[in-house]
């Protein structure tokens, strides 16, 4: 995770990415870089992909507690979606 920092205010911006929860959407800073690091990781099993995700969206966002359960899915559900466009755009 060597990212650079953000020139200004607008580049930091730029960094944050919507995530929709069951209760509406949130802004996730870094979003697409940790969703590409953990495709990099090659994990199979769906748990560990949702903990891997999770722990590094809380490196740059504050989860509380009570909602780890919905952004766990909602993460899985973004991870696979990115996933599967970027295997269409390979062919």
């Amino acid at each position: 995770m060597t990212e650079a920092k953000p020139c200004c205010a607008a580049a930091a911006a730029r960094m944050i990415k919507k995530l929709v929860l069951p209760g509406g959407e949130v802004g996730v800073v870094n979003l697409e870089s940790i969703l590409k690091e953990v495709a990099d990781l090659k994990l199979a099993d769906d748990n560990a992909i949702k903990k891997e995700l999770l722990n590094r969206v809380k490196i740059y966002n504050y989860v509380a507690p009570s909602v780890d359960d919905e952004y766990s899915e909602a993460l899985l559900e973004e991870y696979k979606r990115q996933n599967r466009e970027t295997q269409r755009d390979d062919k």
